[in-house]
């Protein structure tokens, strides 16, 4: 968690100076006041890819509540099977490009019945994965043009909020392999990429 912390300090500190630096960038509506990005281009759809990522590898669809609020909703496949999520966004400026903090929840949908066979043939086992629920704490960057171009960097952690969410159905796994198996299937480092194209509507 100190690591964590430590990376979310950097990422922040060292966009400070940009941020500040960024001419406030706004789009006009037909000679109206002139409006915050996020305000003009209030929708956006996106591929989402990362470690613990609020989708695996998947689609998100992105809206912004105010210039500086939003919401992601997504689903794509992860190691924990199909996988659905959601989370709040708090954007710290209204420009192009600024940083955020976020807060969600995400779930896979496991793999039923169907077993996964271990890849090390003196350690051989067999396992399940159940159900998957996540809660996602990340700090990240976002940019986005004002002609709709999208992109997002997040770091940060999520939290499994079940005991375990796989099971041994034959063999068993050594102290490595059960390592493995709570590092890629139980609580982790988030590290995430979202590109995408957002546009207007309310």
């Amino acid at each position: 968690m100190k690591n964590l912390n430590l990376l979310l300090s950097i990422l922040l500190l060292s966009s400070f100076q940009l941020i500040t630096a960024q001419d406030y960038s706004a789009t006009k509506i037909f000679g109206q006041n002139e409006l915050a990005v996020r305000e003009v281009r209030r929708n956006a759809i996106a591929l989402n890819i990362g470690w613990n990522a609020l989708t695996g590898v998947g689609f998100t669809y992105h809206n912004y509540l105010a210039k500086q609020m939003g919401i992601d909703l997504g689903v794509g496949l992860s190691s924990t099977g199909i996988k659905f999520g959601g989370r709040f966004r708090y954007l710290f400026t209204p420009k192009n490009f600024s940083p955020y903090l976020s807060a969600g929840f995400n779930y896979g949908l496991g793999t039923g019945a169907f077993e996964y066979n271990s890849p090390d043939e003196d350690n051989e086992y067999k396992y399940t994965i159940g159900s998957s629920p996540f809660a996602q704490i990340t700090g990240g960057l976002e940019y986005l043009s004002n002609k709709g171009f999208l992109f997002q960097f997040d770091l940060g952690y999520a939290i499994l909020l079940t005991d375990s969410n796989y099971e041994i159905t034959e063999g068993t796994p050594n102290s490595n392999s059960q390592r493995a198996l709570d590092l890629v299937l139980g609580s982790g480092i988030v590290f995430e990429l979202t590109f995408g194209y957002a546009f207007g509507g309310n």
